[in-house]
């Protein structure tokens, strides 16, 4: 157990459109993105980890390799970390599914189903095996759900008390394991009792 970092991926040119794509390559980060990744980058440069672990997916590796200049780290590829598995959501505008939304763009119940999209309860375990495999203070990046899904398992949530959680681009969620706390969600700015956790 250690201390995590789950930073999600800056904005994204699927972002910017409403497409929804868990898809590794159709996906750029914006200008915007890369300046939202480059401030966040910033703030970890004087801090120490131990690794820096990527979805593979190319908005989110994108975002790691621009984290991984400031932090002077490799990055390990981890497909637990990818986006939620949309199933037959995976290309389509968020629009097409507004009927069957709750608020804040989360497909739930009996579509969800149709869609065949990845279960909750599968997502919380591979994330959970992920944080379990990386043992020290790492930076995780992913994407709002598996973000989510790291919330809820250390609060001992359940996903709809995830949905009113939003996560911004680039945002910061420190989660301390081995006390199964959480320490911040979605920050912009991160605290420098948080920092002083990474020196």
């Amino acid at each position: 157990m250690g201390y995590y970092l789950f930073i999600r991926h800056g904005e994204s040119d699927i972002n910017v459109r409403g497409i929804l794509s868990d898809s590794t390559e159709n996906n750029n980060l914006t200008e915007k993105g890369i300046k939202q990744v480059k401030r966040t980058g910033e703030q970890l440069k004087s801090l120490k980890f131990d690794g820096i672990v990527s979805s593979p997916v190319r908005r989110a590796y994108e975002t790691a390799k621009i984290i991984s200049n400031h932090v002077n780290l490799d990055i390990i590829k981890d497909d637990r970390l990818r986006e939620i598995n949309l199933g037959k959501a995976n290309g389509h505008n968020i629009n097409e599914f507004i009927e069957e939304l709750y608020p804040n763009s989360h497909i739930t119940g009996k579509i969800r189903k149709e869609l065949e999209m990845e279960g909750w309860d599968h997502l919380i375990s591979r994330v959970e095996s992920c944080m379990n495999d990386y043992q020290g203070k790492y930076i995780f990046v992913s994407h709002s759900d598996p973000i989510r899904a790291a919330i809820a398992h250390t609060l001992n949530m359940g996903e709809g008390d995830t949905y009113g959680i939003t996560l911004k681009n680039a945002s910061i969620t420190c989660i301390d394991a081995a006390r199964n706390k959480l320490l911040c969600i979605g920050a912009i700015n991160l605290d420098e009792k948080i920092k002083s956790l990474f020196k």
